[in-house]
């Protein structure tokens, strides 16, 4: 399998989770979006660290991460966003999540040990 492959699935996985955490806190913030368009300007000059690896310590790992919140962030926006072939959308991940039955709670809802989330 290749670095490409590799990079697809583990995002897909990654933005599945930073999707959920950003809708824990109630959605993208206006940090989010700031932080989002860094991680753009981050990849164009140094994309292929994260393709690759090499950089300094931590540094693929950090765009990594950065990338996958980035993506997430986009994910709330209709109709999500389309990259490597995947669609991220928030709105029908959580679609998804309640057809499985999962236990999903909606930041200001009872939680089930009947506590207030937020």
């Amino acid at each position: 399998m290749d670095n490409f492959n590799v990079l697809k699935d583990m995002l897909s996985i990654a933005v599945f989770f930073q999707i959920e955490m950003i809708r824990e806190r109630g959605g993208p913030t206006p940090e989010d979006m700031k932080k989002a368009q860094e991680t753009s300007a981050i990849l164009g000059e140094h994309g292929d660290i994260l393709l690759f690896g090499g950089g300094k310590k931590g540094e693929c790992a950090d765009q990594f991460n950065r990338t996958a919140h980035a993506i997430a962030v986009l994910s709330f926006c209709p109709g999500g966003v389309t990259l490597f072939g995947i669609t991220f959308d928030a709105a029908e991940q959580l679609k998804r999540i309640n057809m499985k039955g999962l236990p999903h709670e909606e930041p200001g809802s009872k939680a089930m040990d009947g506590n207030e989330t937020s």
